[in-house]
C-alpha cells in the first residue's frame, strides 16, 4: 500500500497538566483533512475532521480512510522493552518529531555556516557538541601562515577518536589552507 503524504502544519506546542500538548492541522495528500488536538492531560489525541461546509468533504473522508488503512498495515513499533501497534496518535506524533528534528537540523546548519566564516570548528560530525577558535574576522582575511599554524595544531592536538575539523568552507591540503 502506498504511503499517503502526511504533513502537520501550524503546529503549536504548549505545556499542559500532564506534560506537553500539541495542536496542529493534519494535511493528507495536500488537503487539509483534520485538526489534531492534544489537551496534554494524559489522554489520547482528539481530531476534528474538516468536513463541515467543505466542498471537498468526500476527498477529506477518503484521505482519512486511506491514512487509517495505511496505518493498519504498519508493523509493531519496537520501544526496546516492549512492542506496540502503531495507531493514528503514534503515527502523527512520529511525524511531528521528524518535522521538529528537521527544523533543528536546518537551524544548526545555518548557525554552523555563519560560524564557519570566522571560526575553525572542531567536533564529531552529526553531534551537537562542538568547539571552535573564533577569530572574529573572516578567515579569508587571516594571514595564511597563522591559519595553517592553527589548523595543523588542531589536527595534531584535537583530531582523534572521530573528532575532526567541521568547516566546509576550506580544506587543509599539503600544509596549506585552501578556501572553497
Amino acid at each position: 500500500m502506498k504511503k499517503p503524504n502526511v504533513q502537520l502544519k501550524k503546529t503549536k506546542l504548549f505545556r499542559g497538566t500532564d506534560g506537553y500538548g500539541l495542536n496542529a492541522e493534519v494535511w493528507i495528500n495536500g488537503i487539509y483533512c483534520m485538526y489534531l488536538i492534544d489537551a496534554a492531560d494524559g489522554g489520547c489525541y482528539n481530531y476534528e475532521y474538516n468536513t463541515y461546509n467543505n466542498p471537498n468533504a468526500d476527498q477529506v473522508k477518503a484521505n482519512i480512510k486511506e491514512l487509517e488503512n495505511y496505518i493498519k498495515t504498519l508493523p509493531e513499533k519496537d520501544y526496546g522493552t516492549f512492542k506496540a501497534k502503531i495507531d493514528m496518535d503514534t503515527f502523527l506524533n512520529d511525524i511531528f518529531a521528524a518535522q521538529e528534528e528537521e527544523k533543528l537540523k536546518k537551524k544548526r546548519e545555518r548557525r554552523m555556516s555563519k560560524l564557519f566564516q570566522t571560526a575553525i570548528v572542531i567536533g564529531k560530525p552529526n553531534e551537537n557538541q562542538i568547539r571552535y577558535i573564533n577569530f572574529k574576522q573572516p578567515l579569508s582575511g587571516i594571514p595564511q601562515t597563522k591559519l595553517v599554524f592553527y589548523v595543523a595544531k588542531l589536527i595534531n592536538d584535537e583530531c582523534h577518536d572521530g573528532v575532526q575539523i567541521l568547516n566546509t568552507n576550506f580544506k587543509f591540503e599539503n600544509g596549506k589552507v585552501v578556501f572553497i
